[in-house]
């Protein structure tokens, strides 16, 4: 076997139980890992959770997914697209279509205006509803309702292209999420140098996530749990003389699993730490929470929105009389594991 030099980066995550609302962070919990050959690819993953393959060279996708908690996922999609760059492109499609042209396969993608990667992960949902995708991987991740908390420009691989580390938030299943994802997306059809007819396409496109307060605690060992992934050679090989053109403009575009999982540890270690408050009161503001600690204790507390306004104007009727807002830029309390407020106020 070889190690992927082409795919993106294939990260594992671990199992471990959720957190309930206003509960406290889950303890650290241990990885117990398994072999799993997928014939062409081995890797060591987490026991228990599913695998899920689409595609082929270029197009290859994967999926590794929690069934237990489904927010604990990795997945890597080779080339995604075409996904339309203006809205003109699509009526003219829509146009030939209707005076008797052949079906435009990818008439049902979303404009994305201006297509960069950010723009990619807030429309990917639409992407994700397709016919197409739902054909090629009906699990495939949703990533409703993104947040941006952050992006970083990270150096293309592609000419033309434009590549961004990307921290976000998002909803699946009713449940809030955070991840890391590293997508590169460029005009045209892929390697061609010719015009781009108003089309783009994503590449490489990973994602590491995890519930939103579990996150912080596992991206660490998601990332180093990716130097277990492996390819064989012949695939590799295969590869290259099925799709020459394609796939060896992916080949050399791609990052290897060492780089790229450097990338998504040494953008997360560098991150400003203002960025995690913002994730924090995002979170709060989405799930409709609001936090408030104790100035002797400094223990943190959560409640629904709304609560600190009751309270203030009786707080002598509790023993607990001294609570306040979190401090805008405390970093140390905003990522303290909040209590259930209901459950400890006395």
């Amino acid at each position: 076997m070889k190690r992927l030099s082409s795919m993106g980066i294939l990260v594992v995550g671990i199992a471990c139980h959720s957190q309930g609302q206003g509960g406290q962070k889950s303890s650290k919990p241990n990885l117990e890992m398994e072999g799993f050959d997928g014939g062409f690819f081995s890797i060591e993953k987490p026991r228990g959770w599913n695998v899920v393959t689409a595609g082929h060279c270029a197009t290859m996708a994967f999926l590794i997914r929690d069934p237990v908690q489904p927010l604990r996922q990795i997945f890597y999609f080779g080339e995604i697209g075409p996904v339309y760059m203006v809205e003109q492109q699509k009526q003219i499609d829509y146009q030939y279509m209707a005076m008797g042209g052949y079906p435009v396969t990818w008439f049902e993608m979303p404009v994305i205006s201006p297509l960069t990667p950010s723009n990619f992960l807030r429309q990917f949902h639409q992407i994700a509803q397709t016919q197409t995708a739902r054909i090629f991987m009906p699990q495939c991740p949703r990533l409703e309702n993104i947040e941006i908390i952050s992006t970083v420009q990270q150096r293309c691989p592609i000419g033309g292209g434009n590549t961004e580390l990307v921290r976000a938030l998002f909803a699946e299943g009713g449940d809030l999420g955070e991840g890391l994802f590293l997508v590169t997306v460029a005009p045209g059809i892929p390697f061609t140098g010719g015009p781009s007819g108003g089309v783009g396409f994503a590449f490489l496109f990973t994602g590491i996530t995890a519930p939103q307060r579990e996150f912080q605690e596992l991206e660490k060992q998601l990332v180093k749990s990716g130097e277990s992934f492996n390819i064989s050679q012949a695939y590799v090989n295969d590869c290259l003389r099925q799709q020459a053109s394609t796939y060896a403009g992916i080949m050399k575009a791609g990052k290897t699993l060492s780089e790229t999982s450097d990338i998504i540890m040494q953008g997360w270690e560098s991150r400003n730490r203002t960025d995690d408050i913002i994730a924090e009161k995002r979170s709060d503001a989405i799930l409709g929470r609001e936090r408030v600690y104790d100035p002797e204790t400094k223990e943190v507390y959560e409640f629904e929105n709304g609560f600190y306004d009751r309270y203030r104007l009786d707080a002598n009727r509790y023993e607990m009389s001294n609570l306040r807002p979190l401090p805008e830029n405390d970093h140390t309390l905003w990522m303290k594991a909040p209590l259930d407020g209901p459950r400890h106020l006395k």
